[in-house]
């Protein structure tokens, strides 16, 4: 039986690339499974221009252990 997942959740579980069209300007993403499509052609949902795909790794956060403060002396 398949799970019933939201088009929202594939977002939230795959990798973001994002490109910028060179034909018509527009911005936009794309969404793989995994995070080995960087600098792959991809095409415009706008024009079908071809594009290149730019991994979108956006913030990193790094944890602390809990009750750690950094010195920033």
């Amino acid at each position: 039986m398949a799970a019933n997942r939201s088009k929202s959740d594939d977002k939230d579980q795959s990798v973001l690339y994002v490109y910028r069209c060179p034909a018509c300007g527009h911005r936009g993403e794309v969404h793989h499974e995994d995070d080995t499509h960087e600098g792959d052609a991809g095409v415009c949902s706008d024009c079908g221009a071809l594009v290149t795909l730019e991994w979108d790794g956006g913030v990193q956060v790094a944890f602390s252990a809990p009750g750690y403060v950094q010195d920033e002396s």
